[in-house]
């Protein structure tokens, strides 16, 4: 696959891997929910992904061993995440092969998931905690399909390790575990597909560099933020992009 981006473009890319990156220190995950949108508004998604993928795979191992005990913590939960590698297979099917208008509306339709994430918590999953394995395989499936998909795993695996009522670290290590599985499955198929070779993967090591930096930079400010004011201007700024990409590509698909 040949990346070819303006000056301008490989700027603003680099700008976008920083402040994901910033993200990933902060909170413990999110690099892909900055990454990838910001980014689609820019390029085709598959671009997108390519120009991230080393990025994205190196910020979740460090997330995943970083606050201790991460083997006792993966130890129980490590079934989703292997339910995460058949979902993840077809999503990178879809994403190889869909038209990029669509998959940008799905990005969309995914993120207003993800941000009426606490009307959904609302809901009662008793279900879910009398039944962990069985919703924890859907969990994995639907995380690892939205993954491969469109990069963004997060609505179905924080629903169901909310229910389960995990603290906030074993939760990010868990998740992050999710989200290389499926990062690594999406990679392959990419790959293998043609959409991945050495030169993509030789252009998105500095941007790694970069997200490993700002990543740093997060875990030191993480105490000195006010939480809900971040989090706040975070779901404005998502918002902004899930409605930026249901425009572009609705225009772009009623004007085909």
């Amino acid at each position: 696959m040949s990346i070819e981006l303006s000056p301008q473009v490989w700027a603003a890319v680099f700008l976008v891997v920083a402040a994901a990156g910033l993200l990933q220190g902060a909170i413990g995950f999110g690099f892909p929910v900055i990454a990838t949108p910001m980014l689609a508004m820019l390029m085709d998604i598959r671009t997108a992904i390519v120009v991230t993928v080393v990025p994205n795979i190196v910020t979740g191992l460090v997330a995943i061993v970083r606050g201790g005990n991460w083997r006792g913590s993966l130890g129980q939960h490590w079934p989703v995440a292997l339910w995460t590698l058949p979902g993840a297979l077809i999503g990178t099917k879809i994403l190889i092969f869909a038209p990029q208008d669509w998959l940008k509306l799905f990005l969309a339709v995914a993120l207003f998931v993800y941000l009426r994430q606490e009307a959904l918590n609302r809901v009662d999953w008793t279900a879910v905690r009398n039944h962990p394995r069985r919703a924890g395989a859907v969990a994995g499936f639907l995380g690892g399909f939205l993954s491969g998909s469109v990069n963004v795993a997060l609505p179905p695996l924080l629903i169901y390790f909310s229910a389960l009522g995990l603290s906030t670290l074993v939760m990010t290590q868990v998740m992050n575990l999710c989200f290389v599985s499926a990062r690594l499955v999406q990679t392959a198929g990419l790959a293998l597909a043609g959409q991945i070779d050495r030169t993509a993967i030789m252009v998105s090591l500095p941007l790694t560099a970069v997200a490993l930096l700002t990543m740093w930079f997060g875990w030191r400010i993480q105490d000195r933020i006010d939480a809900k004011t971040y989090k706040k201007l975070l779901k404005l700024f998502l918002w902004a992009m899930a409605i930026g990409l249901a425009v572009q590509s609705s225009w772009r698909l009623l004007g085909a």
